[in-house]
């Protein structure tokens, strides 16, 4: 049997896509995954089971759950290796021990914390070192001499909270491997019955720059644990909210990478062109960061009857400011020769671990998730034409994206402001509902049970995982400089890898 007929052949749940396996038909499904492409979204464990959601297509979930014997489950790490993150994480915050688990090594708990598995039904003493991390090199990094420089959060400077262990050889990287958990902030905790608006905030503050995908997904899964559905006009408001986001954030990352390509006058007109759209469109929208804007049951604007107005002014704004801006990345001096060589990435690397977005499609994968939502129909029509894997392909794919998106906000202007979205009544009865939304870095779904009027539990899954693994396995090779590069470019994300 595949995995999707074991997976169906468990016990019936409450959710229609969801099924519980014993551990037998767990193991088996395992089995049946080392040679089964089913595309793995996630894992995850909530004190009494493990949850594996999968997608049989873009828009049809499908997942497993397995209750914990003695704490211990068979691990999927040894045929989804990005699964290995999640079980991390679990036995991290749980103290849930995935057998035969292909790394062991914790994820966020660096022994630091004042209990261990603390949201196990007994949490466990408290860790034994106070004031550092202790970091354990895997047996890879150590059969490539060892951690000989490291970039991050102890070095001092200005980066990301990621840190870095490398073997080097001169100025080349030979191994390098992450050291996470800087910025872990609980969230799983936090989301543990709270009310509804409170953890509708929290999924805005996941992951810096993608708030409105975040919480557009979160809303659309509450909005189907509920039975509800917002009306077109605020789909299509959400939309635009998505796009403008996408817009800015990409334009953020292309000044990073010009500033770090030595290419200061790109960096600069890309972050004016930033700023102008901020300023024209805050006013409207309410604010600068997007945060809070999709609620359930409906969105949450300044001025929201503005929107159509703004999105043409967008639009034009656009026109008048993009092709320059296209040109000049394009025609700079030197840089298109300082990224063409920097973090390729090969698209059985993307398959592997399952990775999507900009990424991947600067690899030349045809993957977007637009193209399989309904307010998207009329709206969506890009195919990425990058097909290199480096990071000058990522830049442009970047910056193809940002045109697409303008045009898209130009297209939807006049179909909004008619009456500014509406709100549609929510009855927080128990149930569970998935939501996914393409977010400016790839695929970024909600999985949300709601019980007794409060969200009892969420999973998230965002793009961080996947590209933490392939930002370890490009950097074999790279020089040493080029390694802030490489993340910028593959929108590693430590805040959204450390919950």
């Amino acid at each position: 049997m595949d995995a999707v007929s074991l997976i169906r052949a468990g016990q019936e749940t409450d959710t229609p896509w969801r099924f519980r396996l014993d551990e037998l038909g767990w193991r088996d499904m395992v089995a049946a995954l080392e040679k089964d492409t089913l595309p793995f979204v996630g894992l995850w464990c909530d004190g009494t089971d493990v949850h594996a959601l999968f997608m049989l297509s873009p828009t049809q979930p499908l997942a497993a759950t397995l209750a914990l014997e003695d704490g211990r489950y068979p691990a999927l790490s040894p045929v989804r290796p990005v699964s290995s993150l999640y079980e991390r994480r679990a036995y991290d915050l749980y103290g849930a021990e995935g057998m035969w688990a292909v790394d062991v090594r914790p994820l966020v708990d660096h022994d630091v914390w004042s209990a261990t598995a603390p949201l196990a039904a007994t949490p466990g003493p408290a860790g034994g070192h106070k004031g550092q991390i202790s970091f354990q090199p895997s047996d890879a990094l150590l059969a490539a001499g060892g951690v000989n420089a490291g970039a991050g959060p102890a070095t001092g400077g200005m980066e990301t909270p990621l840190h870095v262990a490398m073997a080097v050889a001169g100025e080349t990287i030979t191994q390098a491997e992450t050291v996470s958990g800087y910025a872990h902030r609980g969230l799983a905790t936090r989301w543990r019955n709270s009310r509804l608006e409170d953890a509708c905030r929290l999924s805005g503050r996941v992951a810096a720059g993608c708030s409105v995908a975040h919480q557009a997904a979160f809303c659309q899964a509450v909005e189907a644990a509920c039975g509800s559905a917002v009306g077109p006009e605020t789909s299509l408001i959400r939309v635009v909210l998505l796009e403008l986001e996408r817009i800015l954030l990409h334009l953020h990352t292309l000044a990073g990478l010009a500033r770090g390509a030595g290419a200061l006058v790109v960096a600069s007109r890309c972050a004016w062109f930033r700023e102008q759209l901020l300023a024209e469109s805050a006013p409207v929208i309410g604010s600068r960061l997007l945060m809070d804007h999709c609620v359930p049951g409906g969105t949450s604007l300044r001025e929201a009857t503005g929107l159509g107005d703004l999105c043409i002014s967008l639009a034009k704004l656009g026109e008048e400011i993009y092709p320059g801006l296209a040109t000049l990345w394009r025609t700079y001096p030197a840089l298109s020769v300082r990224l063409s060589g920097v973090g390729k990435v090969d698209a059985t690397l993307l398959d592997r671990v399952g990775l999507d977005g900009p990424v991947a499609r600067a690899s030349g994968k045809d993957c977007d998730g637009r193209r399989t939502q309904r307010v998207y129909q009329t709206l969506w029509r890009l195919t990425a034409g990058r097909h290199g894997g480096t990071a000058e392909d990522r830049a442009l794919v970047l910056l193809d994206e940002i045109g697409e998106s303008l045009r898209m906000l130009g297209e939807a202007g006049p179909r909004l402001g008619l009456t500014a979205g509406g709100r549609v009544d929510l009855t927080l009865e128990d149930g569970e509902g998935l939501g996914m939304t393409e977010g400016p870095w790839g695929n970024v779904l909600y999985w949300v049970r709601l019980h007794a009027g409060r969200v009892a539990q969420v999973f998230v899954h965002d793009p961080a995982p996947a590209a933490l693994m392939v930002f370890e396995e490009t950097l074999a090779g790279q020089d040493v400089a080029d390694l802030a590069l490489v993340r910028q470019s593959l929108g590693v994300n430590a805040a959204a890898l450390d919950g």
